[in-house]
């Protein structure tokens, strides 16, 4: 499968070819505290993929629950191509996490996906872009198989990779050397529309 440069994309790209990117069953960053990161809000506007050329502006909200809503709009195309996602938000430092769902408007949750929580890695670089981060699926199948991780890899013949541990062995292991390796090729950076 291509790699498609915005991560929310990705998300909705790989729930049409019916296979998910890793979920998890339990949202990373209980144990701090999940909040919507202020610094996070606001236009956004992505480099542009590699594929077909194409930017998209990613605007983030505040929604009413807490969370974020993000409406991802390309700067051509159809109207079938906006997409909207909402996702809680974790700071451990000098990153955070997000805890992404795929919306069908701002209340309602798509049908075709998967339980839990998409995970992603989201740092500020000093130059002001954001960076987000999806986790390499082939390295986490491997985390899971080699037992530093409780999840399913394979097991169900989708393909799918499901995290399922709880929230504090989670979190200890995303914020560990070998979690944060998983996130090692940014999957959209994003600098802020002025």
């Amino acid at each position: 499968m291509k790699s498609i440069r915005p991560l929310l994309l990705a998300v909705a790209m790989v729930t049409l070819a019916g296979c998910y990117v890793p979920t998890t069953t339990h949202p990373v960053g209980t144990t701090v505290g999940l909040k919507s990161d202020s610094a996070l809000l606001g236009m956004w506007k992505a480099e542009p993929d590699p594929d077909n050329h194409r930017s998209y502006y990613y605007d983030l909200l505040n929604a009413k629950d807490g969370a974020i809503f993000a409406v991802l709009v390309p700067d051509r195309g159809d109207a079938s191509d906006v997409m909207m996602f909402k996702f809680s938000s974790a700071r451990m430092g000098n990153f955070g996490f997000l805890n992404v769902r795929v919306m069908t408007d701002p209340a309602h949750e798509a049908t075709d996906q998967p339980a839990g929580t998409v995970p992603a890695l989201y740092r500020f670089e000093a130059n002001g872009r954001l960076k987000i981060f999806l986790p390499n699926e082939d390295a986490l199948k491997d985390a899971i198989r080699a037992h530093k991780i409780a999840g399913t890899a394979d097991a169900s013949g989708s393909g799918d990779v499901v995290v399922t541990a709880e929230g504090a062995v989670l979190d200890k292991f995303f914020r560990s050397p070998a979690g944060l390796a998983l996130f090692k090729k940014p999957f959209a950076v994003l600098t802020r529309v002025k």
